[in-house]
């Protein structure tokens, strides 16, 4: 390639910092849009695959009076992940960890709402008279999996039951739950409702007979 007479070497010394600067812009600028790419892949997977807590939490009391834990009014403690459960049967507590992606469900009062399972059939989860039956349940807020009281998974793409964790009555009683231990544990396609229950009047485990329970 010939030289161009006209161009002076004071000429061509002052475009080299030209394009220079040019070729940083664009390599800036390509640079930008890929981290723009990663962080927005990093926050879909965020969403697909939810932050989960490296384990469950330590023992602790309620500092609640448990009588004010009745039928239909459990005890959501979603920074603990666990809901304490009272039925005619006596306390239990479920562990809020959906067998999908390890989401925290929500309580729900209507947990059939939208879909096409009756509230007769949520209502009838667990053991309770017929004045206390009451469709409430857990609707995770991923993927939409359903669970009735009873940690029973009926809807979406949670694969089992949520597993229920030790409560037991304090000396001064009041309820400790102990997340680390798992007394009811379900497989995929377990339908039958737990028999186990902390009985506060003795502070005992108790099963209840499998015939007051409804496994439909």
């Amino acid at each position: 390639m010939s030289r161009n007479s006209f161009d002076s070497p004071t000429d061509r010394r002052g475009r080299r910092p030209e394009v220079t600067r040019r070729q940083f812009l664009v390599r800036a600028g390509g640079l930008a849009s890929m981290g723009a790419l990663i962080v927005g892949g990093l926050v879909s997977l965020k969403f697909l695959v939810p932050d989960t807590s490296d384990g469950k939490a330590a023992e602790f009391k309620l500092d609640v009076d448990p009588a004010t834990i009745t039928v239909g009014n459990p005890l959501h403690i979603a920074d603990k992940r666990v809901t304490v459960v009272r039925d005619e049967g006596g306390f239990y507590a479920v562990f809020l960890v959906c067998t999908h992606l390890e989401c925290i469900p929500n309580y729900v009062s209507d947990v059939v709402n939208g879909t096409n399972t009756s509230k007769e059939r949520a209502a009838d989860r667990g053991d309770r008279k017929p004045g206390e039956r009451q469709p409430n349940g857990w609707v995770c807020p991923c993927h939409g999996a359903r669970f009735f009281i009873d940690s029973t998974n009926f809807y979406g793409p949670a694969p089992r039951p949520m597993d229920w964790v030790n409560i037991k009555k304090a000396p001064d009683g009041k309820l400790v739950i102990d997340p680390a231990t798992i007394v009811v544990r379900r497989q995929a396609g377990d339908k039958v409702p737990p028999t186990w229950r902390l009985d506060y009047a003795t502070g005992n485990v108790v099963h209840l007979a499998p015939t007051t329970l409804k496994n439909t």
